[in-house]
C-alpha cells in the first residue's frame, strides 16, 4: 500500500530558493556567535539527500526512511550588535515499514526565525539568541507529516574564539521549549573551522539534541520517525568549502560547499547519513 501527496519538483524549488538567496544576499560569513555588521549578511541554499535503514531504539516495524530536501539559511546584521536569521526547508520524504508499506509526502516544513545579540568580542565572542519555530506551512495530520505541528521557542548561548591562522572554535548550548505534547529539548553544538587557503576551508560540527524527558505522552511510535515525541541524537557534520575569486573591499563573495552528515548516537530516532551540496553568498 502506498500513500502519496502531490509532489512539486525539487529542482523547481531549488531554483526558486536560489533566486530568493540571490535577492537577499550580496558579508563575510558570521557563523555561530559572531553577528554581522549592519547591512552585512550571509545566505546559503543547500540540496540534501538522507537515508536511514536503522533505528536507535525498539522499532521492529521500521524498514527504511529516505528524504531529499532543499534548505535556505540566511542572516542579516541589524546594527548595534543585533542580527536576524531565518531558515526554511522543502522536503520530499518516504518511509517504508518492515512489511513493505510505503508512505510519502512533500512540501514546506517548519520555518525558523530568530534574533541574535553579541555581548562582547574579546577575549572571546559571547552572544545569545532567541528563535521561534512556526509550523504553518504543512498539515500535521498527514499520514507522514512534515513536522509535529507546534510552535517552539528556543533560547541559546553561543561562544566563539578565533585561533587566528589555526581557525576558530564555537560552543553553543540552548533550551527549546515545545508548546504541545513532545518533550522539550536541550540543544548543544561544538564546532571547529579553519581556512586552509584564501579559497579553501574546512569545518566540522557535533550537533546534538537531548530530550528533557517531559513529553505529555509517549506511546507506540507512529507517523514520521524522524519527528518522534521524545528522542536524543548526536550528528557529526564534516564540510569542505570553496570561496570563488578573491575577497574584495565590500566583502561580497560566492562559495560552494559539500557536507557529509552521520548520525553517531541517539535514542528513539532514525540512524542514517546524508550528503548536502550548498551554494553560499556573503555580502
Amino acid at each position: 500500500m502506498t500513500i502519496k501527496s502531490n509532489k512539486t519538483s525539487v529542482a523547481a524549488i531549488a531554483l526558486s530558493t536560489c533566486m530568493l538567496a540571490i535577492a537577499l544576499s550580496s558579508t563575510s560569513a558570521h557563523a555561530g556567535a559572531w553577528v554581522a555588521e549592519k547591512g552585512k549578511g550571509y545566505a546559503k541554499v543547500g540540496v540534501s539527500d538522507y537515508n536511514a535503514t536503522e533505528f536507535f531504539g525498539n522499532q521492529p516495524d521500521f524498514g527504511e526512511f529516505e528524504g531529499s530536501s532543499v534548505s535556505f539559511y540566511g542572516e542579516y546584521g541589524l546594527g548595534n550588535n543585533w542580527g536576524i536569521y531565518t531558515s526554511a526547508l522543502y522536503q520530499d520524504i518516504e518511509q517504508t515499514t518492515a512489511s513493505g508499506e510505503t508512505t510519502s509526502n512533500s512540501g514546506l516544513g517548519d520555518l525558523d526565525i530568530g534574533l541574535k545579540y553579541q555581548w562582547q568580542a574579546d577575549p572571546f565572542v559571547l552572544s545569545t539568541s532567541f528563535a521561534v519555530k512556526l509550523p504553518n506551512l504543512y498539515d500535521e495530520d498527514d499520514a507522514l507529516p512534515l513536522g509535529n505541528g507546534q510552535e517552539d521557542y528556543e533560547f541559546r548561548v553561543l561562544l566563539g574564539k578565533s585561533l587566528n591562522r589555526y581557525g576558530y572554535l564555537g560552543l553553543e548550548l540552548g533550551y527549546r521549549f515545545r508548546t504541545d505534547e513532545p518533550s522539550d529539548e536541550i540543544r548543544y553544538l561544538i564546532e571547529y573551522g579553519v581556512n586552509l587557503t584564501d579559497n579553501l576551508y574546512f569545518r566540522t560540527k557535533l550537533d546534538g539534541i537531548e530530550s528533557a524527558n517531559n513529553a505529555d505522552s509517549f506511546e507506540t511510535l507512529t507517523g514520521n520517525l524522524s519527528r518522534t515525541p521524545e528522542f536524543n541524537i548526536g550528528k557529526l557534520e564534516i564540510t569542505a568549502g570553496w570561496n570563488f575569486g578573491q575577497a574584495n573591499s565590500d566583502g561580497g563573495r560566492w562559495g560552494a560547499e559539500i557536507t557529509y552528515t552521520d548520525d553517531l548516537y541517539g535514542d528513539e530516532t532514525l540512524q542514517g547519513d546524508g550528503i548536502q551540496f550548498g551554494i553560499t553568498r556573503v555580502f
